[in-house]
């Protein structure tokens, strides 16, 4: 927060609790006590990663939002990338982090890779980083695409990449950052469950 802080003062904090079993709740609402109307908790069952960033995005085309920051909340996003994005934010409509150092072992990094060239054959454009959990949206048209996407696609960020590279109005940048080591939460896909998550998202692509 002190970093967006630091770019602009005019701005929400939400905290999406998926449906957590543990503490993370009751944390967020110690955090809110201290920040006020700054911070904005969505408490809702489990829908999973990508369904929840859509919904926060959603929530952010509703309210009039000029722009909506998605940014993971398990330690690998580095926050000191914030302004290099901000400042492309006249000049784009999306700019994205590119993972170009990971911190998180060999393994992710290929599932990276992998996953580049899976969204490449089914969907036939190319995202350099279409899962990164690390982009600044303009939110004036983004509510469409969003609603293109089913509710049942398990990867929406990687849908949501894939709906505006087919739109030649979305213009886009990628910003290099730093993927820090996780310390919290679980990976959305687990490594051994890669193949049969990328059948499926194969399958998913295909429709879209």
């Amino acid at each position: 927060m002190s970093e967006v802080d630091q770019w602009t003062e005019d701005f929400t904090l939400l905290a999406i609790n998926d449906g957590s079993k543990d503490q993370t709740l009751e944390i967020l609402q110690r955090c809110q006590d201290q920040l006020g109307s700054r911070l904005e908790i969505l408490d809702q069952p489990n829908q999973g990663h990508g369904q929840s960033c859509l919904a926060g995005y959603r929530l952010a085309s509703e309210r009039g939002y000029r722009y909506v920051l998605q940014i993971d909340t398990d330690g690998q996003c580095d926050p000191q990338f914030f302004y290099r994005l901000w400042n492309l934010r006249n000049r784009y409509e999306i700019i994205y982090g590119r993972r170009y150092q990971r911190l998180d072992g060999w393994r992710r990094t290929l599932a990276s890779q992998i996953l580049r060239w899976v969204v490449r054959g089914a969907a036939g454009v190319w995202c350099v980083d279409p899962n990164v959990p690390y982009r600044l949206m303009k939110t004036d048209r983004l509510r469409s695409k969003i609603e293109a996407i089913p509710k049942e696609f398990f990867l929406a960020n990687v849908a949501l990449a894939v709906l505006l590279k087919r739109d030649p109005s979305w213009r886009e940048a990628t910003i290099p950052i730093v993927f820090r080591e996780r310390f919290g939460g679980e990976p959305t896909v687990r490594l051994n469950q890669f193949g049969t998550r990328a059948k499926e998202l194969v399958r998913q692509l295909k429709r879209l």
